[in-house]
């Protein structure tokens, strides 16, 4: 008797379980589609993917941080803005490289 009712409970366990998984299953949030902005718009808040999908953009990163876009990591960390990437980075990104982002994007806004 002990043991059906031990194979019981464990039956309602896994299924549970189970169950909890497949309502699971899909809910993670899809990542965004990156679109380009509407221009004015790049800061050092702007996610770096963002930036990198306009050619004036990406060069100002690469001119002004160079490594970031041919960095092996870079996957992992597009989607973060450079302000926040400056935090991170245990001085990699220093503020006289934000200052210089700033600065060059604004330009773009500019033109």
């Amino acid at each position: 008797m002990l043991s059906i009712l031990r194979r019981k409970t464990a039956a309602k366990v896994i299924l549970h379980v189970v169950a909890g998984s497949v309502l699971l299953m899909g809910c993670s949030a899809p990542k965004p589609v990156v679109t380009a902005p509407p221009k004015p718009g790049f800061s050092v808040d702007t996610p770096l993917d963002v930036i990198a999908a306009d050619a004036r953009g990406k060069a100002v990163l690469m001119q002004d941080v160079p490594g970031v876009m041919n960095n092996a990591k870079y996957p992992l960390f597009e989607d973060m803005s450079l302000a926040q990437i400056a935090i991170i980075s245990n001085g990699r990104v220093t503020q006289a490289q934000l200052d210089a982002v700033r600065a060059d994007l604004g330009r773009l806004a500019g033109q």
